[in-house]
């Protein structure tokens, strides 16, 4: 995957926080690695860590084009992600991200219908009237070194239901997806990934072009 888009998602939140000139992707891309086989739209998450640690992420599901989605979505995640308080411009060189690409959306019908590394999960259902949705990307599941049971568990925590004990996290998808109240969809994505130091080391290079 292409770390020009990383370098792009760091260029939207360095010129916010610090008013530096912005430079476009296509000089990114020079430098660094061709958007070109890349879709013209396609639905996409950019993800900021911190010393090893989330400090947002946040994405859409629908397809945008890569350029505005990767810059709108940068800020996004690390401004606006309710989890965590708005990133600060001292905290730009200690960060990490990763853009990822999403394609490939499957609805299953058995809840072990996936691989972890490969497909990322998205789960939406009504209960004792409530509605819950979450989404695990790819890459979750084998950064946490879960198994399918874990991840499915999680992906319930991570919705916000809480009342479903790990021991009958399988009955409750099988459940809910034969009586067809739970929709769970399988997707599969690209994610390239950088720090600070390198997207500097990048950035000087784009700017002489």
């Amino acid at each position: 995957m292409s770390k020009s888009l990383c370098c792009y998602a760091f260029e939207a939140l360095n010129h916010l926080l610090t008013g530096s000139h912005e430079i476009p992707l296509e000089n990114f891309e020079k430098v660094a690695h061709s958007t070109a086989s890349f879709p013209d739209t396609c639905p996409l998450f950019v993800t900021w860590n911190k010393h090893g640690n989330l400090r947002g992420c946040i994405g859409t599901f629908l397809d945008l084009q890569l350029a505005p989605g990767v810059k709108r979505f940068s800020i996004t995640s690390a401004l606006h992600d309710s989890r965590f308080p708005p990133v600060k411009k001292l905290e730009l060189s200690s960060l990490l991200v990763s853009v990822t690409l999403l394609a490939n959306f499957n609805p299953i019908s058995d809840c072990l219908d996936w691989k972890v590394g490969l497909h990322g999960l998205k789960v939406s259902f009504d209960y004792n009237g409530t509605h819950y949705s979450g989404t695990f990307l790819p890459s979750v599941a084998e950064d946490e070194n879960w198994d399918q049971l874990t991840t499915l568990y999680y992906l319930l925590k991570k919705s916000d239901l809480e009342s479903v004990h790990k021991s009958k996290v399988l009955e409750f998808y099988t459940d809910g997806l034969q009586q067809k109240w739970l929709r769970l969809t399988r997707y599969e994505g690209v994610k390239a990934a950088l720090d600070y130091d390198e997207y500097v080391d990048i950035r000087e290079k784009a700017e002489a072009q």
